[in-house]
């Protein structure tokens, strides 16, 4: 059934991913297409009561008698000649002439002159050449042709049984002169990958039908029919898409149109949705996820569609549109809600999958992971033992490196200089740690402590430059360096000057969260980095205000100016300067002026 079901979901959603190669089973496939409109027209039928019932029905009347005239995907003459002669007013007989690649569709109708049979005749797979060179699908208008005959000649009983042998044969054996050809070496040959010329249908069979009756130029069905051709080294022919399906689809629509007009093309797609729901129930438990997910999305994109068209539709037929959305409304949303499950219980098992376990940790060792057994190593430490070099009657010798040996002899300039700039910041940095209990300990003021800690931070950062910018955990150790000496700063700008206690340093804590720290005790001096920069954060009467800010009423600038008497003192002198000034008497002279 999954087999079946793939098949299925291959010919009618068309998905990226095809079959390299022609279905072996197309027969039943076929029959399978035909069970499905059937069914969703049964169920249409239920779900519209009386209102289109009857246009359900006749829909599956057709399918039933489609069925049984192709059966084993060829026409039988036995039952297309017992559908002839019951051809109904109001039904359709859908043949599928394989061979010549055709669809044949043959209804009654009302003429002029009275009652008429129509054919309408249309090729069924387009060549490989067209779908190949298609960006997208391919516009098709059908029928390609179309006659009609009066309904006394059609129910004659040696025309009926003519055209039912035609038929047959046509469906069963290939014409060479209809046939796929290609170019080899100079000459055309026969091509059995390639699609069929439908000509003996279109052309021949239409033309002997014309001479009993007339031409017809019925409105056109143009529709974008997709299609691919697949084919992988070894297969015998191409995958293609089934024609048959094609040609269910063309028969139907076209009869809900002749019937029904615009809403019979409403009736049409709501029937398509409906097939597809179907499949997308059926397929759980069957197809991969993604080909739910494909199958899906494809429902989706139809029902928006209808949502599009529906805004867009005649009154009339908006109100049909609102019908069709309200009695089928539940049916999708518990498809699309069952298939979002399904495919979400998928993905949770794929992910538990592909999770790696953790398993607890001993809290003791076993006591055989104490001993390491080195069974390869046997032999070698036999070999060491046994050395008269090493063994207790042995003489000791004790082995030194000459006294004239230099190591930066054996390396080049280059390694050498890259071995002294490492070893240099490491000194100079295992100094900065053992000179922060010195620095504190210094006689000098604050001030001169935070200037000299100043000098230390560009010295360094000048030093490092970019040594460490390709190892985040040397960055991370420079980082907390470079803090730590800031830190120590800070303190002492804080004793020279108390204001800056009541604004933010501008350092939040959580701004070292990223440091890569793998010693215990560099963690110990982050954690104190960051105490310090919580409780600057707490006592601050601005939290969100730094010195650095653009000057604003209460800032940093205006607080510190109105606490020193020497920048008060250094104003007064300025302004009392500005007004003894030669040019401002020159001014206020020139402005006396100007105003007699």
């Amino acid at each position: 059934m999954a087999e079946l079901l793939e098949s299925l979901f291959n010919h009618v959603a068309l998905p990226p991913r095809l079959p390299g190669k022609q279905d072996t089973r197309i027969e039943q496939i076929e029959q399978a297409l035909t069970v499905r409109i059937s069914d969703a027209s049964r169920a249409l039928g239920d779900f519209t009561n009386e209102k289109f019932r009857d246009q359900w029905d006749c829909i599956r009347r057709s399918l039933q008698a489609c069925k049984t005239v192709n059966a084993g995907g060829k026409v039988s003459k036995t039952s297309l000649l017992a559908e002839l002669r019951g051809l109904e007013r109001r039904d359709l007989l859908i043949v599928h002439v394989t061979e010549q690649n055709a669809g044949l569709l043959v209804r009654r109708d009302t003429g002029a002159q009275g009652e008429i049979v129509v054919f309408e005749a249309f090729e069924a797979s387009p060549l490989s050449a067209r779908v190949l060179a298609s960006e997208t699908a391919l516009q098709w208008d059908f029928p390609g042709c179309a006659v009609a005959i009066p309904l006394s000649e059609f129910m004659d009983s040696s025309f009926q049984d003519s055209l039912a042998t035609f038929l047959e044969q046509a469906s069963t054996e290939s014409i060479k002169h209809f046939a796929a050809r290609t170019n080899k070496a100079g000459s055309s040959i026969f091509e059995s990958r390639g699609t069929a010329d439908p000509s003996l249908i279109t052309q021949m069979l239409m033309t002997l039908l014309e001479v009993n009756g007339y031409r017809l130029s019925p409105t056109l069905l143009r529709k974008r029919v997709r299609d691919d051709v697949c084919w992988t080294d070894g297969a015998e022919k191409p995958w293609r898409r089934c024609p048959f399906w094609l040609v269910l689809r063309v028969g139907i629509q076209r009869h809900l149109c002749t019937q029904l007009g615009e809403v019979g093309r409403v009736l049409y797609k709501f029937l398509i949705c409906l097939v597809l729901a179907h499949l997308l129930d059926d397929a759980l438990g069957h197809l991969t996820p993604e080909s739910l997910t494909f199958l899906k999305s494809k429902l989706y994109r139809r029902l928006v569609k209808l949502e599009v068209d529906k805004d867009r539709a005649s009154p009339s037929s908006r109100t049909v549109y609102n019908y069709m959305f309200t009695i089928l409304r539940p049916v999708f949303s518990k498809t699309v809600q069952n298939a979002t499950e399904r495919i979400g219980a998928s993905w949770s098992d794929c992910k538990k999958a592909m999770r790696r376990p953790v398993l607890p940790i001993p809290y003791r060792a076993d006591q055989r992971d104490l001993y390491l057994t080195l069974p390869n190593s046997e032999s070698y430490l036999q070999q060491i033992l046994t050395n008269p070099l090493y063994g207790p009657s042995g003489p000791t010798r004790v082995f030194q490196l000459p006294r004239e040996y230099d190591v930066s002899s054996r390396t080049t300039n280059t390694l050498r200089g890259f071995a002294h700039r490492y070893f240099a910041l490491s000194e100079m940095e295992e100094d900065m740690e053992r000179s922060r209990t010195a620095i504190e300990g210094m006689e000098t003021s604050s001030h001169g402590q935070c200037i000299y800690l100043a000098r230390q931070i560009d010295t360094y950062l000048n030093t490092v430059a970019d040594t460490y910018d390709t190892n985040p955990e040397q960055k991370s150790v420079m980082l907390l360096t470079v803090m730590e000496l800031w830190v120590m700063m800070d303190e002492c700008a804080v004793k020279s000057f108390k204001l800056l206690e009541n604004h933010n340093p501008g350092f939040p804590p959580e701004i070292l969260d990223v440091l890569q720290l793998s010693q215990l005790q560099d963690l110990i001096r982050l954690q104190k980095i960051q105490n310090h920069l919580q409780e600057r954060r707490k006592k601050c009467e601005h939290t969100r205000c730094t010195i650095f800010d653009d000057p604003t009423k209460g800032c940093f600038a205006e607080r510190f100016f109105d606490e020193s008497e020497k920048l008060q003192r250094l104003q007064q002198r300025i302004e009392t300067a500005a007004e003894l000034s030669p040019f401002r008497e020159g001014a206020r002279m020139a402005a006396v002026e100007c105003t007699v």
